[in-house]
Parts: C-alpha cells; structure tokens; sequence
C-alpha cells in the first residue's frame, strides 16, 4: 500500500502559509538537510500553496536522474521563470527542444575541442596569475569569488563565441555585472510561495529588466559580428569553430528553427554556468587548501613534479597527471557542491519510496546530503582526498560513487563538465605552483549562501609569492 503524498511527514508548520515563515532562501540547503535527519530519507515541506517533495535516499535519486526526461522534467515553475526572462535554453528546455539544442551543445563541448582550446585557456591562466602577482605585491587581500568569475567569464566567452573578452586585465565589457543580478533573482522567483512579481515590481525586479535588456544589447553585438565572420568565411557554417557558429549555422539551415529568442537564450545559459559554477567550485577549493596546509603540500609536490621548470601547466595531457589534485577536486565538489539540491518534477504519478507522489509536484532532491552520509561514504564527515585513490580491494570502508553527483547523472548529466574539471585542474595547478596562501578572513567564519549556485561567503585571500620554486 503506498503512502499518499498528503500523509508524508512533515515539519511544522503554519495554515496557509505552510514554511515560509521557517526557510531563509540563502540557506535552504542547510534548513533541509537538517530536516532531512529529522524525518527522512523523503518528507514534505509546503511553500504557501504548493507542495514540494524532498528526498535525500541514494537509490531514489539515481532512479530520478535515470528517467529523465521521459519520467522527470525540469520543473515547470524554473521553466516559466527562465521563459519570463527569455532564458530557456537547453538547460531548462525539454523534449524535441531539448535534444536538439543539447547536440549543438555537445558537439561544441567535445574534447577535440577542448585540446584545439587549450592554449587560449592556458593564456587565461597566466593573466590570472599575473592578476594574483599584483595582488601579492600590493599585500592585497583578493575577493577570490570575484577574481574567478572574471576568469570564467573570459574563458566561457573565448571557448563558446571566440571572444576576447579579457576582464582580468582590463575593465573589460560590463557583462559580468549583468550576470551577476539574474541568479539571485531567478532562485528567488523560483522558491516564491506565487508570481507577485507578475503584478508589481520591486527595485530587484527593476534592475533584473535592465540588466537583461543590457544583456541583450550585448549577445545581439556578438551575433553580428559571428554572422559577418562567418559571411566572410562560409566554410564556418560547414565547420563551426564555437558553439555560437554552431548556433548560427543550425539557425542559417532553415531546417532547425532556431530562433533569435533560442540563440539569445542558449547563450545566456552558457554565459551563467560557465561563470558561477567553475568559479565557485574553484574558490571552495582553495578554502579547503587553507584548512588543509598538508594536503596543500602534497598537490603542490605533485604539480612541482610534473610542470617543473614551467610555472604552469602547459600542455593537455599534463592535466590528466595529476591524480591527488582530481582526488582534491573530488572531496571538495562531495562536501561542497555548487548544487547541493537538485529540483525536478514527474510527468505522471509516480511511486518514491513507497510513496505516491503526484503529476507536477516539484522534488527537490538532497544530493549533497547523500554524498555526506557514512552508508555511502566512509568516514563522511571526514575531509579525505585519499578515499578516492584507493583500490577497491584496499577500501575497508564504503565509497559509493553513485552518490556523487556533482554535475548531475544520467541524460541530462551537464555537458560542460570536462571543460569545468579542466579549469579547475589548470587554475589550482598554477596557485599550486606560485603562490603560498594565507587567509585575509576567520576562515571559520566562511559561510555558505545559496543563490541557485552556492558560493563561500567572506572568502578572501592573500597570496604571496612563494618562498621557494623548485
């Protein structure tokens, strides 16, 4: 007998209003995780009128992830929202859009690419440094989270649109600034109890308006400078070098239907991910460098042994030599994934844990939690790189992979990951290599915030240059 959605557990909570009164947004991770030892591997949390699903269960979740799209979606209100901002691109669409927007995608993503990319990557890197250098000199203390998303931000613009955008060195184009009002608000509307922002406007809403009406401005000057290489070379609508040639070349075949509103969006999709992600994924790293000086030591060695006399990584195949900083990577992006709760939806009823969950409800799935639990990983609680180099005839304790997702699962797994894991590779490589860190903040004091991504609070750092180079 399954258990109806209306008789799942739930905390406490108020007529009408349901929880709001309990969830600070920013801190919506962690209010459910909290929960989620309270009442479950599955329970129930109202947000005014809807009703919204929460699971933590490893078995659940790889099940949800599997079946999508076909018995999961993305949720229909993050949909509507991204729609509002004329932002559904391949990471919110679904069916027939999605599929074929994804194949552009991931043709633009492939590791051919990625090699044919690297140097202009690696140039990117060796302005960071030279940004941390100056930094270093001056006795600065450096917003880390601002550093690195100017360095994503001109890295996603020089892979997908062959532009230089160059914000580590120059004031650059103002499009970060844009950037940086749409997820606060987009998590914001997303979570909202209902649409008010459909009938009146707030100062936030206002800014969003003009920030994407910016945005607009600026994509519609990429595409028509991409559109006149591209008259002026036709061989690229045959052989894209980017992924916004390749947009332009589906849209020119008259067969896709590709339109201005899907190329300004798909763009805007890379433009947020490729930024916010990455660039949060790194600075969680170097905050667990900080609390780890040993582990620190020891990735420093093995890049020291592998790049010596460079001062960086300098080729592609070095990035795939360098096993204690992926297992690095690894064991941040487990205790600190920039999605910690990932939000879907079924198409039709559906049974979760022998519960009843009906058409359209929203699920929020708890992956970090699983992925911090002792059933799935040894020792969880425990900051442990070397759980991931072990053999598994050597493991004594559990380390279940399956209840790692840090870029999702399944079909609709994010297909930027390799260029994300490679970025994180070169960028810690290189501090690896120059500089030795010391914390401008209570490194305890660091908090976590969740604006659909979430980010290290407080994090600063000052670099300075290191002592001594083998």
């Amino acid at each position: 007998m399954l258990i109806p959605f209306r008789e799942i557990p739930e905390p406490p909570g108020l007529p009408l209003l349901g929880h709001i009164h309990r969830i600070r947004l920013d801190r919506l991770h962690l209010i459910l995780e909290t929960w989620a030892e309270r009442y479950g591997p599955i329970f129930r949390i109202r947000m005014g009128p809807r009703r919204i699903a929460v699971i933590s269960d490893r078995s659940a979740i790889q099940r949800i992830l599997m079946r999508r799209p076909e018995t999961y979606r993305r949720n229909s209100t993050l949909e509507a929202v991204a729609r509002e901002m004329g932002l559904n691109g391949v990471f919110v669409a679904e069916g027939a859009d999605w599929h074929r927007q994804r194949r552009m995608l991931v043709s633009a993503l492939e590791r051919s690419n990625l090699r044919d990319f690297f140097p202009t990557l690696a140039l990117n890197v060796t302005r960071l440094r030279k940004r941390w250098e100056r930094a270093a000199d001056d006795g600065e203390a450096v917003d880390l989270c601002r550093d690195l998303m100017r360095f994503t931000v001109d890295v996603t613009m020089q892979f997908a649109f062959g532009i230089d955008a160059n914000t580590l060195e120059t004031p650059g184009p103002v499009i970060q600034r844009h950037l940086d009002r749409v997820f606060p608000v987009l998590f914001r509307r997303l979570n909202a109890p209902f649409a008010w922002w459909r009938h009146f406007r707030l100062p936030s809403d206002r800014a969003l308006d003009e920030a994407l009406e910016a945005l607009r401005h600026e994509v519609s000057d990429m595409v028509r400078d991409a559109r006149e290489r591209m008259a002026s070379d036709p061989k690229r609508y045959d052989s894209p070098a980017n992924y916004l040639e390749a947009i332009l070349a589906e849209a020119e075949s008259g067969v896709s239907g590709v339109t201005d509103a899907e190329i300004f969006a798909n763009i805007g999709n890379l433009l947020l991910a490729g930024e916010d992600t990455t660039a949060n994924s790194i600075a969680w790293a170097v905050y667990y460098f900080m609390n780890h000086p040993a582990h620190f030591t020891r990735a420093r060695l093995e890049v020291d042994a592998l790049v010596s006399p460079e001062m960086a990584l300098s080729t592609l195949e070095q990035t795939a030599r360098l096993p204690f900083l992926d297992a690095f990577c690894d064991e941040t992006m487990r205790f600190k994934p920039v999605a910690p709760l990932h939000l879907v939806e079924p198409v039709s009823d559906v049974e979760i844990i022998d519960c009843l969950i009906p058409k359209g409800t929203p699920i929020m799935m708890l992956v970090r939690r699983m992925a911090t639990q002792d059933e799935y990983f040894g020792e969880a609680r425990s900051f442990d790189p070397d759980r991931w180099l072990l053999s598994p005839e050597k493991r004594n304790l559990p380390h279940d992979r399956r209840a790692f997702v840090p870029f999702g699962h399944g079909p609709r797994v994010c297909p930027g990951r390799g260029l994300a894991l490679l970025q994180m590779r070169c960028v810690l490589a290189m501090l690896c290599r120059n500089f030795d860190l010391e914390p401008a903040c209570r490194l305890e004091d660091v908090r976590e915030c969740l604006e659909f991504t979430m980010f290290p609070v407080g994090l600063k750092v000052r670099f300075r240059p290191r002592r001594v180079r083998q």
